[in-house]
């Protein structure tokens, strides 16, 4: 029995196409990232970059929304988002970053190609730049942030870029910008922006190379190596208007809802990575004078049995999210606006988990939970950024009480 399969979900909203691409990736990801792991580490050239490729471009996680006319998979309706978490569970259990930047593409083709998403047009124009026979696409997001600066808000976050309309164009304008990843290297940017004249965010996508948009150098972090980021500025940068995806808050929760889904799944195969991390350490490892097996210890047992517990319940909920945005309007009766606040729950309650699971699953391996050789640590350090990336608790709170108290003034 696999760790994937003791560990119970809705396994019965697989299909077989699902299942198949699920074991291929564990396949292929068990030879080419995690064979390798004690000789490459974190390489980003060498180990990530090249994984990130096979996964975007030659396993085509870029092209799944997409429609079969437009060079796609066609595989754009609501039961995709088991497909979504069945298969970034499996980059997740490989390397959490990887599935963080692979979450990026899923939820923009999602947003724009799946049931309720952009419309044709916008599909037309930039599905080619994923369906074609050529390099990776990787995506980053610009989303509300988290600071005091005077300036536009939604939902009590500060909206990082301004935007305008002159004739046929739209002209965006940011200082000290962080995207969500990959600020460095990305070459489509979905920026959720203030648009002068409207109420709602606007989301236009950003090519990388457009004129005005200039990036910072590469900064430190405590995890996600396959994520080169950096800080932006957007000094008038222009692109058709035709690049404006939405400006309405149900596009802008339908694209957070498959975002948070993709964290949620990147962090239940984590946290299975780490299970098989600590079993390992559980069968194999002697007590010092009580010649007992470390995993038949009563103490020892009791925690490892919340460790596995916490676990389980990672991947219960991500397979559930998945089912209510395959469902949404059997879940909640707000449709993909209760959805939005639900996943966002969903998102925060499993790295939460996460948090305390590798805290724990490192006090039971003691200084080899620290040992890079043991890949724990890098576990709990990518998790740990996805936690950041993921924003304030408290604010997301304020979301969840808007929804179940009818909050009106905050």
């Amino acid at each position: 029995m696999s760790s994937f399969e003791l560990f119970p979900c809705s396994g019965h909203r697989l299909a077989d196409l699902d299942r198949a691409l699920a074991t291929s990736l564990n396949e292929m990801l068990e030879k080419e990232v995690r064979s390798r792991r004690l000789e490459l580490k974190e390489d980003y050239e060498g180990l990530l970059r090249p994984a990130l490729e096979r996964l975007l471009a030659d396993v085509g996680l870029q092209r799944v929304f997409w429609d079969e006319s437009l060079g796609g998979e066609g595989h754009n309706g609501p039961e995709a988002a088991f497909t979504v978490a069945a298969a970034l569970e499996q980059v997740g259990w490989a390397d959490t970053g990887l599935a963080f930047v692979a979450a990026h593409s899923l939820a923009l083709q999602a947003s724009m190609a799946g049931v309720g998403g952009a419309g044709a047009a916008a599909c037309s124009r930039f599905a080619p730049l994923f369906c074609a026979n050529g390099p990776p696409v990787l995506v980053a997001f610009v989303l509300p942030g988290y600071s005091e600066a005077d300036g536009p808000t939604w939902k009590g976050r500060s909206l990082q870029v301004e935007s305008r309309r002159e004739d046929k164009e739209l002209v965006l304008k940011g200082e000290m910008v962080r995207p969500t990843c990959s600020g460095a290297d990305a070459d489509l940017f979905g920026v959720l922006c203030a648009l002068e004249g409207a109420e709602e965010p606007a989301f236009v996508l950003v090519p990388g190379d457009a004129a005005g948009l200039v990036r910072g150098p590469v900064f430190k972090k405590t995890g996600l190596a396959a994520s080169l980021n950096a800080d932006l500025r957007f000094d008038s940068v222009r692109v058709p208007v035709e690049n404006l995806i939405w400006s309405s808050e149900e596009g802008t929760h339908l694209l957070l809802s498959w975002y948070y889904l993709g964290l949620a799944a990147a962090g239940a195969g984590s946290l299975i990575a780490s299970y098989e991390i600590l079993k390992e350490w559980g069968d194999t490892r002697v007590i010092k004078g009580k010649g007992s097996i470390f995993k038949e210890n009563p103490l020892t047992a009791a925690l490892m049995g919340k460790v596995a517990g916490d676990v389980a319940l990672a991947r219960a909920l991500a397979y559930w999210l998945a089912g209510l945005l395959a469902e949404p309007d059997s879940f909640v009766s707000d449709g993909i606006q209760g959805a939005w606040t639900i996943a966002s729950m969903v998102a925060q309650r499993i790295y939460a988990t996460a948090e305390q699971c590798l805290h724990n699953t490192m006090e039971l391996m003691a200084s080899a939970g620290y040992a890079s050789e043991w890949q724990l640590e890098r576990y709990w350090r990518d998790l740990k950024t996805v936690q950041c990336c993921l924003g304030s608790q408290e604010l997301a709170n304020i979301d969840v009480a808007r929804r179940f108290y009818d909050c009106k003034t905050l």
